[in-house]
């Protein structure tokens, strides 16, 4: 099972966020790429307790994270929870900085030291394990809807 601790994921993500232009396609859903990385970089930084995530908390986050992080393989296609990356405006001359954002936020939440938000609005309580899993198979979702 893949998380940032699992040796190689990390440099894997990296290597494929750098691939990221401004033009790249997107193969679903309707955010652009530069707001796709907004939107991994402010998720990253709600979980490092940097910002506050844009969810409301639900119920259920026990069983929905049980399902989601280990008896699925990947993230489905086309599910909302409810925040709108896709509304939001960019600065393309930000785009460089947001990407080097993403790498540098990645790169801390896999520190073993990382100071991580006790919960999740989605998932409930998270404990390192979880955030590890959490932020592989979210980061992989959003690079494979951009084609790397």
């Amino acid at each position: 099972m893949r998380t940032l601790a699992t040796s190689g994921c990390v440099d894997d993500l990296i290597s494929r966020t750098q691939l990221i232009t401004p033009e790249q396609p997107r193969l679903w859903g309707t955010m652009t790429a530069h707001q796709m990385l907004l939107h991994l970089g402010d998720a990253a930084a709600a979980a490092l307790g940097q910002k506050q995530f844009v969810l409301k908390p639900r119920p259920g986050g026990a069983v929905i994270r049980f399902v989601l992080f280990y008896l699925v393989p990947r993230y489905p296609r086309g599910v909302r929870v409810g925040n709108n990356p896709a509304g939001r405006v960019v600065d393309p001359a930000t785009f460089e900085h947001d990407k080097q954002r993403v790498i540098d936020l990645t790169r801390a939440m896999a520190a073993p030291n990382a100071p991580l938000v006790p919960k999740h609005p989605l998932f409930g309580t998270m404990r390192r394990g979880s955030w590890m899993r959490w932020a592989y198979m979210h980061t992989d979702h959003h690079l494979r809807q951009f084609g790397v």
